[in-house]
């Protein structure tokens, strides 16, 4: 058994390295493009953008994500801390925007529009992973909560939605934090600031928390169809990889 547990916390580990190897084979980062003291976009591929095709877009978003950064960069340069802050930031970002639309030939509503689209295939690769890490804490947790029961004792059914409502919660407080720390390597500027409201876990902290109660009751079910005959009174609420 404890073999299996190996195997399963190794797979684990592996998938939580996704959301990094998806980073990793991305190239440059918006930190990597250099911050203009006068706002004034710069890129070396000038053409039109057709975004009807699945290329040009993902260009597109890349340009406006960049461009939305370097301001950000160029406001925490010369007005950190400072209450104009923010509507000196608005102004260089839009003064970017407008580089970008000029550059390929879109309008700058659209640049606007793609600048706060986020990237799904890493989005979904930081929920997958953290998923896939929730799922073994909540088996490992259903088991040591069944041990304790014996069949039929009502009180494993007390126990497990309280446990579900307790983990789930935490799980979204990490997830919130990972996904942070996620966002700070894909960027590399150390600077989220507004950007962090559109972390997905955020935008959606209720509907996730409801999904890991739900999915912590599922397992607690099938903990307890399988190990019908499992109560040990003489266990303790210590976790234990059995």
């Amino acid at each position: 058994m404890k073999r299996n547990v190996r195997r399963v916390l190794i797979a684990v580990s592996l998938v939580t390295l996704l959301p990094y190897l998806i980073l990793f084979t991305r190239g440059a980062r918006p930190v990597d493009h250099p911050v203009s003291s006068t706002c004034t976009w710069v890129e070396d591929s000038s053409r039109p953008l057709n975004l009807e095709n699945r290329a040009d877009r993902g260009h597109l978003r890349d340009d406006a994500v960049i461009a939305e950064d370097v301001a950000i960069r160029w406001a925490d340069t010369h007005f950190h801390l400072l209450p104009e802050w923010s509507a000196r930031q608005n102004e260089c970002m839009e003064a970017l925007f407008d580089g970008v639309a000029k550059q390929h030939g879109v309008d700058v509503t659209v640049v606007r529009q793609y600048s706060v689209k986020r990237d799904v295939v890493l989005d979904s690769s930081v929920v997958l992973s953290l998923g896939a890490l929730y799922a073994v804490v909540a088996f490992i947790f259903a088991g040591r909560i069944r041990s304790r029961f014996p069949t039929g004792e009502p009180g494993y059914w007390v126990m497990a939605p309280t446990m579900a409502i307790g983990i789930s919660l935490a799980g979204v407080m990490i997830g919130i934090l990972w996904s942070i720390v996620i966002d700070e390597v894909r960027l590399g500027s150390g600077h989220l600031s507004y950007r962090m409201d559109r972390i997905l876990f955020r935008q959606h902290w209720a509907m996730l928390f409801v999904c890991g109660v739900a999915i912590f009751l599922v397992i607690s079910l099938v903990r307890a169809r399988l190990k019908a005959d499992d109560y040990d009174p003489g266990q303790s609420y210590l976790i234990s990889l059995r």
